[in-house]
Formats: structure tokens, sequence, C-alpha cells
């Protein structure tokens, strides 16, 4: 099959080509998927034009792995699901899983929501390519004309804006008096993470796929992805974090847990690398993560192994990181994966259901999604961020979110140093 020419104009003629000749050899309404060949193109830029557009697609997603593997842009989608599903041959869902799933949610994210997207673009390496998928109920007439849509992609650019208001929540106080009560409970509680909410107001509407592609920049060795389900909201995330990985019947995993911030220069840096490795909260906060995971993936009959701990670097912080690998029992689904392994202590706490219900007391705000599982699930093949360094944009308000695990021996005013950490490359960006 021929491959693309630039401009976008013949792009477009190309694949309405393609689809046309797919209908004379599959009717109407498929029930396999159209892959065509493209030319390289930025993913993120192109979601940039199909924002700006009269009549945006949605939803609109992008997804890029943590080892930077592939980039994924959706648009549109032939089914929605609220429940997880259990993809069979050509099927890809894409979508996540709030934080809890019971309660209250954020306005356009359910507790549980995955699509089949209608255009999958997924650049891999040097190779673009757009998968056109079709169940056999929607048609290739439909999927025309969300390509006849399709905009010209629109450069990023820098963030030029300015934080005009700050919003705390908890607020510092509310945050130390939370922190003390925590460390009462030790007994019932050796592990609760608590989180804050930092609302900002900025002087102009924010690109969320601008402040995306420099957060990416800023921290390359994370999952980066977004997630818009309408124009409203856009929740956007550069995190450290895999909550599993499955290629088959191979599973990989990680404790992370315990954090400290970079250094200000190559001898205070190693220093705190250093003290990661050997201090006995961190080493304690980190235990229980792993002692978490690895007794959830032996209930579902896995053989499970640990590697050393490292240390992984982002720009402002470090954490410490102990990879886990597991062979799954053939009959295990993504469905009982996600359900036995998030959210794992480093995003909740131990003993699991207690430490749920304290946040769910204590915490002033809604996490919704922060803190969730955000991914994808292929036959083959999932792959599952816990969507901490997180953000919620809706026009010119963005809310930051970052959580600090509290154990015995915790500290209110470093931790709240912690959580100052953990947002600041982005407050940097916004303020460049």
């Amino acid at each position: 099959m021929p491959v693309t020419e630039l401009p976008f104009k013949p792009m477009i003629n190309f694949i309405t080509e393609q689809l046309n000749n797919f209908a004379k050899k599959q009717g109407d309404k498929p029930s396999i998927n159209l892959v065509i060949p493209l030319h390289n193109l930025s993913l993120l830029a192109f979601l940039k034009g199909q924002s700006a557009a009269q009549s945006p697609i949605y939803p609109a997603i992008y997804w890029q792995d943590k080892e930077q593997q592939q980039s994924i842009a959706c648009l549109g989608q032939i089914e929605k699901r609220e429940n997880i599903p259990q993809p069979t041959a050509q099927a890809c869902y894409f979508g996540g899983l709030a934080f809890q799933q019971q309660g209250e949610q954020w306005p356009d994210f359910p507790a549980i929501c995955f699509i089949r997207p209608a255009l999958e673009f997924k650049q891999n390496k040097q190779t673009l390519t757009l998968t056109c998928h079709f169940n056999g109920l929607h048609s290739i007439a439909e999927t025309q004309a969300l390509v006849k849509r399709l905009q010209k992609p629109q450069a990023l650019t820098a963030i030029n804006n300015k934080i005009t208001a700050r919003k705390d929540s908890p607020n510092q106080q509310q945050w130390a008096d939370l922190v003390d009560l925590a460390i009462e409970y030790k007994a019932l509680l050796p592990k609760v993470v608590l989180s804050r909410q930092t609302e900002l107001l900025c002087q102009k509407p924010v690109n969320h796929l601008d402040l995306l592609a420099q957060w990416q920049l800023a921290n390359p060795n994370s999952f980066h992805f977004s997630v818009q389900f309408s124009e409203k909201h856009a929740f956007i995330s550069c995190s450290p974090e895999r909550l599993f990985s499955r290629e088959k019947n191979q599973l990989s995993t990680e404790a992370l847990a315990g954090t400290v911030n970079r250094g200000r220069n190559a001898r205070e840096d190693a220093l705190l690398l250093q003290s990661l490795l050997t201090d006995k909260k961190i080493d304690r906060e980190n235990y229980l993560v792993q002692e978490f995971i690895i007794s959830n993936l032996k209930r579902l009959k896995a053989q499970v192994s640990c590697e050393d701990a490292h240390v992984m670097q982002l720009q402002n912080v470090q954490h410490l990181c102990v990879p886990i690998n597991a062979i799954l029992n053939p009959h295990t689904s993504d469905a009982e994966l996600l359900y036995k392994l998030h959210p794992t202590p480093a995003v909740g706490g131990s003993p699991k259901l207690p430490a749920l219900q304290f946040i769910n007391d204590k915490e002033p705000y809604l996490r919704g999604w922060y803190a969730g599982a955000v991914g994808y699930l292929r036959d083959t093949k999932s792959d599952f961020s816990v969507a901490i360094r997180s953000a919620l944009i809706a026009d010119n308000r963005i809310k930051l979110f970052a959580g600090a695990g509290i154990v015995t021996g915790s500290i209110a005013s470093q931790e709240w140093q912690e959580l100052d950490n953990k947002i600041h490359t982005v407050l940097d960006i916004l303020s460049a």
C-alpha cells in the first residue's frame, strides 16, 4: 500500500480513498478494522489543531507510554463503556477509573469510562498508522464524516500566561491538622496518603496541549496523557508511576513510594539519592506498597518476583522504586488486575479500606480521576498509569494535585514542602 504524501490535504484525500476501497470489499458496516500507513505527524500538534476547530471531535485522547515506545491520539468513539471491557480480536479501549468508584465524581468523568475510538493514530518510532475501528455497527460513512472534519496540525507554543490567584485545599493549617490526625490513627492506619488540590486562576485560557508538551520536555521518562470527553474539561498528566503493564501473561509493575527533592548541585543530589536508599521511614513506606502488590498478585495465582530498588530522578523530585514482575494465570482478566491493584498504598494507604475511608471522610476536596488509573486495554496488551502529577483544566482555571504518604515520623511542614516540589514543574511552566 502506498504511503501518503504531505501536506495535510493529500493525507485526508488518501484516507478517504482507502475507506472507499475498504467499503467495496467489506460493505458499509465492517466488523474488522482498517489500518492505513501515514507519514510522521506530531500527534500533540495534530490534536491542538483539532481542539481549535469550529466543531472539535470528542472524545480526544492522547497517550504516550513511559518508555516512549509509542504515542497515540484518539478521536471520536464507536463505543463507550462505563465498566471495564474485556477486549477481543482487534478491539482496543482507552480510558480509566476514578480514584474511588463510589460517591460523587467530577463532571464529564464517570467513576469508570472506556471508549473504543473511531480514529486511532499511532506513532511507533518512525512509523505512523491510522486505525479506523469498526465493530459491525459503526458505518464507513460515519468515519468518513469524521475524517472530513479533521484540521491541519497547529504549532505547539510556549505558555505565555500569568497566575492571578491560588487556593490550596486543604490550606497549610488544615494540612498540619490532617497529618497529626493520621499519625494518631497509626495503630489502625500504618500509612495514609493525604493530598492537596491547588487551584490556579490564570490571566488567559490555558491550552492543555501546550502545557502537556512542555511538561513532557521537562520529565520525558514518564507517562504523558490527555483525556477530554467534552470541550469543558481536559485532564492531563505527566506521571512517573505505572500501575501495571501486561503483555499476554507477563506483567510488570512497581512500588513507587518515598520521595526527596533534587539537590542544588551534583554532590547534594547524590546525598539525597543515597538517603532514599537508606532512610528507614522511606523504606517502611515503600515496603507497604510492595507487600500490597505482591499479596494481591498472589491472590490471582501469579508467580511474583522483585528486582533491586533504584532511584527514579525527575526534574524536581526523586523517588524510591522497586520493579515487580509476574507471570499471570492465563485466565486473569485486566478487570481483575485493576480491581486488585488499584488504588495501591502509594496513592491510598494501608490497609486499603481504612485508608480510603479516612481520605473520603477527611480530605476537603473531590479527587475524581486524580490518583486514578488511566490507560488502554487490548487483547494481548494493556498498560495503565497511576494518574498522579496531574491537572484538570477548564478555560483559565487549573487544578493541580499532589499527595504525600503519611507514616509514623512524618512532619507536616516537610510533607507540605514535598507537595510544593511535586507541582513546581507546572508552576515554572506557567510563570516562565
